[in-house]
């Protein structure tokens, strides 16, 4: 029940962060709750997850249909190939793993958006957008990955107790 609450927030906040945000671009929270399912799924379902909560969040109504949704599955297997390479789970890894997931999200966003709009003069405002979303989702992610790491573990302690 708590992590239904946990992802639960995170939507809720989402919305009011780009609400109070805006002009700019507001943390990406969708990411983060990725993020925070990477040590319990395997490569390829976090990819579906990831796929499904960007999905949810072109529902929502924060994009197109598809555009987050193929951002996240992306940035999911960027995260998991780089924590194929990992051997640990400290506060260094969480951070390279962020930072693969962002640029993975990036790098599977920008040419949609490209074809989307036909013109190269899209890739000034998402040179715009890209270090200001780094920036917030950074800042979100100092308190979100940890809080989400730990409430992940409370249930896997709690599902070793129950057997």
């Amino acid at each position: 029940m708590r992590l239904f609450l946990f992802y639960f927030l995170l939507f809720i906040i989402q919305g009011f962060l780009g609400t109070l945000l805006a002009p700019w671009p507001a943390p990406d929270l969708f990411l983060l709750a990725m993020l925070t399912l990477i040590w319990r799924f395997q490569a390829w379902q976090l990819v579906v997850a990831g796929y499904a909560i960007g999905l949810l969040q072109d529902v929502i109504g924060h994009g197109e249909w598809g555009i987050h949704a193929f951002g996240l599955a992306g940035a999911a297997m960027a995260a998991s190939v780089l924590k194929a390479q990992l051997s640990q789970r400290g506060t260094f890894t969480r951070s390279l793993l962020f930072l693969a997931a962002f640029v993975g999200k990036w790098l599977a966003i920008t040419p949609l958006l490209l074809w989307q709009t036909g013109t190269l003069s899209s890739l000034g405002g998402i040179l715009r957008v890209m270090p200001v979303e780094l920036f917030f989702t950074l800042l979100a992610s100092l308190v979100i990955i940890p809080w989400g790491d730990a409430l992940m573990e409370r249930t896997l302690l709690v599902r070793r107790n129950d057997l």
